[in-house]
């Protein structure tokens, strides 16, 4: 005769504590410094567990996305097409940097990572992955400094995030770019400066502040320049193009701009093709070669369709009288 034997109920799981306790592992260093010390808040539970999700989600993603090109190249071949747009990695990876024939230096000033949130610092990080793709596949490619990393702090965290980051054609110092330039040459960029850069100077160090704060510190990099006695200056926007939207730049599209004009691009077709197309950006008018007219160019122009005005009043007055 069968005994059956009464189990007894399982205790009831909280479903969201138990994917948090799967997820949140001693391995996890950022987990293990938040058990040694005080108990999680539920608000800081959540947060880390949304961020393992997306570190989860974003391997799945990059699979997927490999399959996709796999599949692509193979349908490619099948159908007798090039597999490839552009240079190869081989050949972008014999693209270094002759820091000795450079016309100028980039630097992206990132010691902020303390004035920005989390959110922000991984935009900045993935801002200056942009650059050195942009840079990698310059025809001219710029030598530049990533400096003032502060070792241990977020901005290092999130470049960590990006495997094999060391090996990038870049140069990486937690030292300030003032400790490693010659101040005569740095030009810290800042779009409250009241110096206009309408030249790129031979063997000077362009300064970019690696600060997203969405408008949150402004003037934050014009008053840190003026502070240490370095020269400064904007991006000579209102004098090529006119704009209704905010002139705020991505550290990405002020790199951009400075290579293109690098490589021999007019300042106004530069920043048309830079500033994407929601800005509602124009040409401006009076934008002559790099130079905005001046006064006295103005007042003939003036009296120039003064006079055309005239004449043409004068010459319907005559027919007038003829007819």
């Amino acid at each position: 005769m069968d005994k059956h034997v009464e189990e007894e109920p399982s205790p009831a799981v909280d479903e969201t504590t138990s994917k948090e306790e799967q997820l949140v592992s001693p391995s996890d260093p950022d987990s293990v410094s938040l058990a040694e010390g005080e108990p999680m808040s539920k608000r800081k539970r959540k947060k880390l567990l949304k961020m393992q999700q997306w570190e989860v989600k974003k391997k799945e993603k990059r699979l997927k996305e490999k399959e996709k090109m796999k599949q692509r190249k193979l349908e490619a071949i099948k159908a007798g097409l090039p597999t490839r747009n552009g240079p190869s990695r081989k050949e972008l990876k014999r693209n270094k940097i002759d820091y000795s024939k450079s016309d100028i230096t980039i630097a992206v000033d990132l010691s902020f990572d303390e004035m920005m949130i989390d959110k922000d610092v991984a935009k900045c990080v993935k801002q200056l992955l942009r650059i050195y793709t942009m840079n990698r596949r310059s025809e001219k490619p710029i030598p530049l400094h990533f400096t003032g990393i502060r070792p241990g702090g977020a901005v290092e965290k999130h470049l960590k995030r990006n495997d094999g980051y060391q090996h990038w054609d870049v140069k990486f110092s937690g030292e300030s770019f003032v400790d490693l330039f010659d101040r005569d040459k740095l030009v810290y960029l800042s779009s409250e400066s009241d110096n206009v850069l309408t030249t790129l100077e031979k063997d000077h160090v362009y300064v970019i502040g690696g600060l997203v704060d969405h408008n949150q510190y402004k003037g934050h990099c014009h008053g840190l320049a003026s502070e240490m006695g370095i020269r400064h200056a904007r991006l000579p926007l209102s004098e090529h193009i006119v704009i209704k939207t905010r002139t705020i730049l991505t550290i990405n599209q002020v790199f951009e701009i400075l290579m293109k004009v690098q490589l021999g691009k007019p300042w106004q077709e530069t920043l048309l093709e830079v500033l994407p197309m929601r800005k509602g950006a124009k040409p401006k008018e009076d934008a002559i070669v790099g130079k905005t007219k001046t006064s006295d160019e103005s007042e003939v122009a003036e009296l120039k369709e003064l006079k055309e005005a005239t004449d043409e009043e004068t010459n319907n007055n005559g027919n007038e009288a003829t007819s």
